[in-house]
């Protein structure tokens, strides 16, 4: 019941976004990055992120933390990694993964935890912590990023976006 609460929330998110994105004016005062002047849209940038959140899933209810570099590879491509501490049995998972750019709004990301009691090599690939969701970058440099793993359940963080 949570977890069907929470992707509808996300839902009705990501689709108010979409609607107020596309029509949003061409041109802001203020753009986190390089644009392109000839074709009046903005151009997929590099930068850093530094996100902070949660992980509401009773009985896995923890803090999240994750910094990421995004598109350094074919201005799409980026890299991330997150930690987090459950509150509940004092465990601990450090994550690795990728995100994919789809839009300048928007980036997918998905990941494993690789070195921890819970990663890869330890448990194997079915016992191993995997996550995977979608950022969103709403206003400037804010960013948010809602995600889902079959262990953990949702997770929310947000956080600020840096231009390399």
């Amino acid at each position: 019941m949570q977890t069907r609460l929470c992707l509808t929330i996300v839902s009705c998110f990501v689709l108010f976004i979409t609607f107020t994105g596309a029509n949003a004016q061409d041109y802001l005062p203020y753009s986190a990055g390089k644009t392109d002047k000839s074709s009046g849209t903005s151009a997929n940038f590099r930068n850093i992120e530094a996100t902070i959140g949660y992980l509401p899933q009773k009985n896995q209810e923890g803090i999240k933390t994750s910094i990421g570099i995004s598109n350094i590879l074919f201005k799409r491509v980026g890299f991330y990694t997150s930690f987090e501490f459950q509150t509940d049995d004092s465990s601990f998972t450090n994550i690795v993964g990728g995100q994919i750019s789809i839009h300048k709004l928007f980036y997918l990301w998905g990941g494993m935890d690789l070195f921890t009691d819970k990663g890869l090599i330890q448990s194997g690939f079915e016992g191993s912590r995997k996550e995977a969701g979608i950022g969103i970058t709403p206003y400037k440099f804010l960013v948010f990023r809602f995600g889902y793993s079959n262990s953990v359940g949702p997770s929310l963080a947000a956080g600020v976006r840096f231009p390399l």
